[in-house]
C-alpha cells in the first residue's frame, strides 16, 4: 500500500488515473498535429563535417559531427512543456543519419511519403537538397553499402529480399538497443566524465599504439561530453529568452527554472527531482543525436529518481502532484522520438516506436520488493498520457504486493496494451546465465521490446537478425526450396519428406534451422565488424561501464559484459502445430498421406478444401496445455539455442538467442508458403512464444501451461506472450483479481513474460473504417504498443484475429 501523506504534501490527483492537468492535456492536443516528416539537419550537418575531416581518426570524424551537430541544430521554443530538449526539429520527425540511412533512403526518397507502413513527409526543397548535395557524398561509404559487398554469394542469396531471414535491419540504422549506465551518470554529470577522461589521458603515452587508440578513445569521449553542455546552455538560453517576453508570473518562473536546470546540468549532476528527470530526458536526446536508433532505455527510474523524489518531497519542495506532472510532461516528450527505417523494415518494426522502455516494480539488489510511490505514478502517468512510448515495463515478484498487482491491473484493462510483465525470477537466471553477478542480476532492466538488460554494464544487441521456424518446416518438405520465392533452391536438399519418418522429417526441420541460423551468424558478424571500422559511437560509450576502464568503444568490446548479438525466432507455434498435424494425420492415423499433404500445400489448398477442413479442425495445437504438442516447443526452441551459441560474434562472445517477434511475424508469414496444421499462403505467424491466434481454445490458465514448456531462461535476449482479454471479464474489483491471479499463476510458473490486449474486435473494425475517429486508439502488436490506425492492414487483421480469452 501506498504511505499516508498529507493532503498538502500529495496536492491534487488521483492515483487511479483521469487527471487532467491543462498543461498537460494542451501539450497531448498539440503532440496530435504533428505528422511524421523528415527531418535533414543531421545529414547537412555530419556530411559537412565528414567533408571537413577527412583523413582524421573515425571516431574523432564521428565525435566532432556530433560535437557540430548539437552546436548548430535549430532549438525549438518550449511552449508550455517542462522538460526541453528535442530529438528533431518538430514532434514525430525521423532524423536522417547519412551515414546509416543515404544508401536505402536514396532508393526510396520518391516513396517514403506513400509508403503503407510508416510513411514520413517531404519538401521538394528537402527532396532537392538529399539528391544534390547529401546522397552524392555517401555514395558506396555507407555500412549497408559495404555489408552488401562483403556477405557470401550464399548468404546474399538467401538475406537479400526474399524475406525469409532478415539481417539487414542493423546496417540500416545505427544499432541502439543500449541501457545507459544511469546510476553512474546520474552521480557524475557529463563534467565528471571529462575530468576522469582527462585523467586516463594524463597516465597514457602516444608513443605506444595501443595507449595511442586509448587516447583517441578518451578525446572522443570529452569532445562529445562538451557537446553535451553546449547544447544543454543552448537550450537554457531558449528558455531564458522566452522568459523574457512571458506576461504570466508563474509560466515566467517556470521557464527561468527551467533555464537554470539545464545551465547546472551542463557541467553538474542533478540535485532534485525535477532536475533528474530533465538530465535523463537530455541524455536520451544525445543517444538520439548520435544515431537515429531504437531502445535508448531510461531504466528503472522508480529506483533511479527515488531519492530525489524523496528528498524534494520530505522537504516540501515538490508535492506528488507536481512529480506527476513531470513524469507526464516526460512521456510526451519520449513519444515525440521515432526510429527512422526503410520500407522493408518498417514491416518488420511497425508503428514508429522508438523503444524508449523504462521500469518498475521488481526487487532491489538485496533481493527485497523495491516498490515505491514512483512505481505506482509511472503507471497512473500511463494512465493520464494514453501515448504509444515511452514503453511501459513492470517487474513482479511472489513478494509483489497485491495492491501494486491491482494498479497494474488498472492499467492493462484500459486496452493500451501496457504495461508489459516480466518476472523477476526468470529474468535474473537469464542475467546470472550471462555473466552477471547475483547483485548485478538483480538490478536488471527491460530494452527495447523484452530484452534484459544488466543495467549500464552490457553491450547487447539485441537484435542481429530475425529467422522464422515456419520456413525451416516448408524446406524440410519441400527440400530447401522456396514456394513463395518461386520454387528457389534457398534452404537445404535434406531429401524426399515422403520417404522419411516422423523423426526424420523433425531431424530435417533442424538441418533447415541451423543452416539459417548459419546465414545470420555471417550477416551479423560482418555487420559487427563494419560497425567497429566504420561507426563507433563516442557517446554512447561513454555512458556504459568498463569503457573508461578498457580505453575501448562499445563496438570493440569496451563494455564490462560485451555480449550477443540475439538471433530472434517467430512463428514456433506455426512449427510445432505443423509437426502435429503430420504426426496425426500422416503417421498415426493414416488418414492423409506425405503425397497428398505435400500437393495440397503446394496447392495452397485450392482443390483440398477437404483436406485444409480436416487440418484446420482436428490438429492438436499449441496453446492447449496438450503435453506432447508442447513439448515439441520446448524441444525446438531448445535446439535453435543451441545452434545459435554455437557460433561466435566479431566482438568475441557466442551469440544469443531470442524469442519475439516485433512484427517481424506478419511479412514473415508473406514468404511462408501453406503449412500442414491449415494456415494458408502468405498469411501471419504466430508471434513469439503466443499460441496461432484463433488455435489456442481452452482458456489463458491452458496457454501459460504450454508456455511454461519453453526454457525461456537460456533464450537470454528474451521471450514474448500476447495475450488479448475480453473487456467485460476484467471489470471490476473482481476483473482486477483476475488479472493478479493471471500474473501470479505467471510467476508461479516461471514464465518470462506477458502483455494483455484487452479490447474488443468491434471496436478495432470500426477503426479500420474510420480511421480519423480513432487515431490515439493504442494496441499491443508484440512487445511494444502503436497506433492501430497507424498499422498496415495485415497488421490490423492480424491483431483483430487472435484469440480472445475470459480472464
Amino acid at each position: 500500500m501506498l504511505p499516508e501523506r498529507d493532503k498538502a504534501v500529495l496536492g491534487e490527483f488521483s492515483y487511479d488515473g483521469g487527471n487532467h492537468f491543462p498543461r498537460i492535456d494542451k501539450l497531448l492536443e498539440e503532440y496530435w498535429t504533428h505528422k511524421p516528416m523528415l527531418d535533414i539537419e543531421r545529414a547537412k550537418i555530419y556530411t559537412r563535417v565528414y567533408r571537413e575531416t577527412e583523413g582524421e581518426r573515425i571516431n574523432i570524424r564521428r565525435a566532432k559531427a556530433f560535437k557540430a551537430y548539437l552546436e548548430e541544430r535549430e532549438i525549438r521554443d518550449p511552449g508550455l512543456q517542462l522538460i526541453i530538449g528535442d530529438t528533431a526539429q518538430q514532434p514525430r520527425a525521423g532524423t536522417v543519419c547519412p551515414e546509416f540511412h543515404s544508401g536505402w533512403l536514396a532508393d526510396e526518397i520518391d516513396t517514403i511519403a506513400t509508403r503503407k507502413q510508416d510513411p514520413y513527409g517531404t519538401t521538394p526543397e528537402m527532396v532537392k537538397e538529399l539528391k544534390e548535395e547529401i546522397f552524392p557524398y555517401w555514395e558506396g561509404k555507407t555500412v549497408v553499402d559495404h555489408w552488401r559487398k562483403q556477405l557470401p554469394e550464399w548468404v546474399a542469396q538467401l538475406a537479400l529480399k526474399t524475406g525469409i531471414v532478415d539481417a539487414d535491419i542493423k546496417t540500416q540504422s545505427p544499432p541502439g538497443e543500449v541501457a545507459p549506465y544511469w546510476a553512474m551518470i546520474l552521480k557524475k554529470g557529463w563534467g565528471g566524465f571529462i575530468k576522469e577522461a582527462e585523467m586516463h589521458i594524463a597516465n597514457l603515452s602516444d608513443i605506444d599504439p595501443e595507449e595511442a587508440e586509448k587516447i583517441d578513445f578518451y578525446r572522443g569521449s570529452i569532445i562529445t561530453m562538451e557537446a553535451m553542455g553546449i547544447y544543454s546552455r543552448r537550450v537554457a538560453e531558449v528558455a531564458k529568452k522566452a522568459a523574457r517576453t512571458e506576461k504570466d508570473p508563474k509560466r515566467k518562473t517556470e521557464l527561468l527554472r527551467m533555464a537554470e536546470n539545464c545551465e547546472w546540468l551542463a557541467t553538474e549532476p542533478p540535485r532534485d527531482f525535477w532536475e533528474a528527470i530533465q538530465f535523463i530526458w537530455l541524455i536520451l536526446v544525445g543517444c538520439m543525436a548520435e544515431g537515429n536508433a531504437p531502445s535508448y532505455s531510461p531504466g528503472r527510474v522508480d529506483q533511479l529518481l527515488w531519492p530525489y523524489f524523496e528528498k524534494d518531497i520530505n522537504e516540501g519542495k515538490m508535492t506528488v502532484a507536481f512529480a506527476l506532472e513531470l513524469i507526464e510532461a516526460f512521456c510526451i516528450k519520449t513519444a515525440e522520438s521515432t526510429w527512422l527505417l526503410s520500407e522493408n523494415a518498417a514491416m518488420y518494426f511497425a508503428g514508429y516506436q522508438p523503444f524508449h522502455t523504462l521500469n518498475t516494480g521488481g526487487i532491489d539488489t538485496r533481493g527485497l520488493d523495491a516498490t515505491n510511490d514512483l512505481s505506482y505514478l509511472w503507471i497512473t502517468a500511463k494512465m493520464d498520457v494514453p501515448l504509444h512510448a515511452p514503453s511501459l515495463c513492470v517487474r513482479v515478484h511472489k513478494g509483489s504486493p497485491e495492491h501494486f498487482l491491482q494498479h497494474i491491473g488498472k492499467l492493462a484493462r484500459m486496452g493500451l496494451g501496457y504495461p508489459a510483465i516480466y518476472n523477476d525470477e526468470s529474468a535474473i537466471k537469464m542475467m546470472l546465465l550471462s555473466g552477471g553477478t547475483l547483485e548485478e542480476a538483480r538490478d536488471w532492466q527491460i530494452v527495447g521490446c523484452v530484452e534484459p538488460f544488466i543495467s549500464g554494464k552490457m553491450a547487447k544487441w539485441s537484435d542481429g537478425g530475425h529467422y522464422n521456424f515456419a520456413t525451416a518446416m516448408e524446406f524440410a518438405l519441400t527440400n530447401g526450396r522456396s514456394l513463395m520465392n518461386e520454387g528457389k533452391l534457398l534452404g537445404l536438399e535434406t531429401g524426399d519428406p515422403r520417404k522419411m519418418t516422423f523423426d526424420e522429417i523433425k531431424d530435417a526441420v533442424k538441418a533447415q534451422m541451423a543452416y539459417l541460423i548459419e546465414a545470420i551468424s555471417v550477416c551479423a558478424h560482418i555487420c559487427e565488424r563494419l560497425y567497429y571500422e566504420m561507426t563507433p559511437f563516442p557517446y554512447m560509450s561513454t555512458l556504459l561501464d568498463g569503457t573508461y576502464q578498457s580505453g575501448k568503444d562499445l563496438t570493440a568490446g569496451g563494455v564490462k559484459y560485451t555480449y550477443g548479438p540475439a538471433f530472434i525466432g517467430t512463428g514456433i507455434a506455426d512449427l510445432v502445430n505443423s509437426l502435429s498435424a503430420i504426426r496425426k494425420f500422416v503417421y498415426e492415423d493414416k488418414t492423409i498421406t506425405m503425397d497428398e499433404l505435400i500437393k495440397a500445400l503446394e496447392a495452397n489448398f485450392e482443390g483440398y478444401e477437404v483436406i485444409h477442413k480436416m487440418l484446420s479442425n482436428g490438429t492438436p495445437m499449441y496453446g492447449n496445455d496438450i503435453p506432447e504438442v508442447d513439448i515439441m516447443a520446448g524441444e525446438f526452441s531448445d535446439f535453435a539455442y543451441e545452434e545459435i551459441i554455437k557460433h561466435k560474434s566479431f566482438r568475441g562472445p557466442h551469440y544469443i538467442s531470442g524469442l519475439y517477434p516485433v512484427s517481424s511475424h506478419v511479412p514473415h508469414g508473406l514468404v511462408v508458403g501453406a503449412l500442414p496444421y491449415g494456415r494458408k499462403a502468405g498469411t501471419p505467424l504466430a508471434d513469439g512464444l503466443s499460441p496461432k491466434g484463433g488455435t489456442d481454445l481452452h482458456g489463458p490458465t491452458a496457454v501459460l501451461k504450454s508456455v511454461s514448456k519453453v526454457n525461456a531462461e537460456i533464450h537470454t535476449a528474451g521471450t514474448l506472450l500476447n495475450m488479448r482479454l475480453d473487456p467485460v471479464s476484467v471489470k471490476g474489483d473482481l476483473g482486477l483479481k483476475r488479472i493478479s491471479s493471471l500474473i501470479r499463476t505467471l510467476v508461479d510458473l516461471n514464465i518470462y513474460h506477458i502483455q494483455f490486449n484487452v479490447t474488443n474486435s468491434e471496436i478495432l473494425c470500426k477503426a479500420q473504417k474510420t480511421p480519423d475517429k480513432y487515431r490515439s486508439l493504442i494496441i499491443r502488436v508484440a512487445g511494444y504498443s502503436a497506433y492501430f490506425t497507424e498499422l498496415c492492414k495485415e497488421m490490423q487483421d492480424d491483431i483483430i484475429q487472435r484469440t480472445i480469452h475470459q480472464a
